[in-house]
């Protein structure tokens, strides 16, 4: 056998090992992602109205769902608010504010049809028995899920995140681009004495070490895990997504999930809101005490909001107009469609890795200048079949892997030319 043909055979399989491995056990797509964009429909890196966004996928799947990025969706949310006001008529049975009468307005806006609420007062009465405080707690745990909030502080001394914190947070590691300029906390501003059931999640409605401005603080780094705000945590609640959907790429945006809203955010993880935004009335509004009696004919409302806005009781409010700023939050870019890219079959994969890498040993009988030309033009026939691929028939296979068994038959040819033509002569 000549030499040209061992260099040939060795060629074919160094490139096909090499692809092999790229596609069983490394996977450049991930971290060769820019190669793999190049052609790709997806532009994960460019947040703008009309482009595309990947959703994200948990476990394994060959699939990938695109989705477009669409513009503001200016309709009012479909919310019953209950105010908590100054209780004129006495209706309350302990007083102005206390978590049996909070308990009671909970039961009546269940009856009323409602699953998710979000409580934007003050859950604090430290003066107060367990049993009286954990009455609050056992009309929540009827809600398919709660939302509550707690300023958040920088203290001397670090305490440990709190459960219902926990359960609304994700690892800082999950952030895109890193959270190391996202506000520190490490306490809350007001001690948690309810314990709260597995299906609240608790997130802050100030941040107590920032100065006060015009943009809204979204994230915040508790140790190693990143807590949002309660108002962001509300727009989840209403997607009906959990904590670990939420993407958040820092300095670009954090997106609700695969089918809600991308709210922009900058590297300190501020939301700035558009100034001339004007919320539209909500849907139904009702107060604490006549919570039992509103009429629920034609009521579609299964998401409600607990505020206080009597002159006494304002001092429980935890977030002043809650339901202008989750407006504001819900006037935000979201994703819409769905086109579904099959992934290649990994036989199909197998046989072009191998194709790849017998093309490659072909080329070596070529000479330097026609070798080198026939490998650019099998580079760019590589991409343009898969931009084909991707744009014309919703198929992808990871083009950086077949990219690499190219190059490598490629530097393999360029280092063997010599001595195997040499042997020619």
């Amino acid at each position: 056998m000549s030499l040209v043909r061992i260099a040939q055979a060795f060629i074919v399989l160094i490139s096909t090992l090499v692809g092999s491995l790229a596609l069983y056990i490394w996977q450049p797509t991930g971290k060769l992602l820019w190669v793999d964009n190049l052609v790709s429909p997806v532009r994960n890196e460019i947040f703008a109205i009309g482009g595309k966004i990947e959703d994200s996928t948990i476990g394994e799947t060959r699939d990938r769902i695109i989705r477009k990025i669409a513009h503001p969706d200016h309709s009012a949310l479909d919310y019953v608010i209950c105010q908590i006001d100054d209780d004129p008529e006495q209706v309350n049975a302990f007083g102005l504010y206390h978590p049996a009468d909070l308990a009671i307005t909970l039961h009546n806006l269940k009856d009323q049809g409602v699953k998710r609420i979000f409580l934007s007062t003050h859950l604090h009465w430290p003066e107060l028995e367990p049993e009286e405080n954990n009455t609050l707690a056992t009309a929540m745990r009827s809600f398919d899920s709660v939302v509550v909030t707690a300023p958040l502080r920088r203290a001397l001394s670090s305490e440990p995140l709190p459960p219902s914190f926990i359960m609304a947070s994700i690892p800082a590691s999950e952030v895109i681009g890193g959270a190391e300029r996202f506000p520190v906390v490490n306490s809350l501003g007001i001690s948690q004495n309810i314990d709260f059931p597995k299906n609240t999640y608790a997130g802050f409605n100030v941040l107590e070490s920032e100065k006060p401005n015009e943009s809204l603080p979204m994230a915040a780094r508790w140790g190693d895990r990143i807590v949002f705000s309660s108002v962001l945590l509300a727009l989840m609640q209403k997607s009906k997504i959990t904590p670990n959907q939420l993407i958040v790429h820092s300095g670009e945006y954090i997106r609700i999930g695969n089918s809600g809203n991308i709210i922009p955010i900058d590297s300190f993880g501020h939301f700035h809101p558009d100034p001339n935004f004007i919320a539209k009335t909500p849907a139904r509004q009702s107060t604490s005490a006549l919570s039992g009696e509103s009429s629920i004919i034609g009521a579609t409302q299964k998401n409600a909001i607990l505020t206080a806005t009597g002159v006494k009781s304002s001092e429980f409010e935890a977030i002043g107009d809650p339901y202008f700023k989750l407006s504001q939050l819900a006037y935000t870019p979201r994703v819409s469609g769905a086109e579904k890219l099959k992934r290649l079959p990994i036989w199909l994969e197998c046989i072009l890795v191998v194709g790849i890498a017998i093309v490659s040993a072909w080329l070596l009988a070529y000479s330097k200048l026609r070798r080198n030309t026939a490998f650019l033009i099998s580079l760019f026939s590589i991409w343009f079949i898969f931009l084909i691929l991707y744009h014309a028939l919703q198929y992808w296979s990871p083009v950086s892997i077949h990219t690499l068994t190219l190059l490598t038959g490629w530097l393999l040819s360029i280092i063997l030319a010599k001595p195997a033509h040499r042997a020619l002569a």
